[in-house]
């Protein structure tokens, strides 16, 4: 394999002890940077790179956003659960019960929530 080949079709002759194999391997290695070389430099590819970087960055955005709304939904929930709960327990001295009273919706999503 540390042999020199020359890769021109012409040159190569009977008297150089080439293998097929060999050349072949040369000549698709070739190809393969000259195509890789191309697509560098490529005007089109370069186009469409930056417009699949713009994409991601455009959907990260847009999910980023979407979380942030999720969160904020998600504690103005909780804190109205909160409140919820807090009047229930706010009842007079002589009414109040042992425990604090759950109101019977917060039961029930308790419930659907797997685990």
């Amino acid at each position: 394999m540390d042999r020199e080949i020359e890769l021109d079709r012409d040159t190569v002759s009977e008297q150089t002890n080439i293998s097929k194999k060999d050349l072949a391997k040369k000549m698709r290695r070739e190809a393969y940077q000259k195509a890789k070389e191309y697509k560098k430099t490529d005007p089109r590819e370069i186009a469409r790179k930056a417009a699949a970087k713009e994409h991601r960055k455009a959907t990260y955005q847009k999910a980023k956003e979407r979380n942030k709304a999720f969160k904020k939904s998600s504690q103005e929930k909780v804190a109205q659960l909160k409140e919820k709960i807090m009047l229930a327990i706010d009842l007079p001295q002589d009414n109040r019960p042992l425990a604090p009273v759950i109101p019977i919706d917060i039961l029930k999503q308790r419930q659907r929530q797997p685990r």
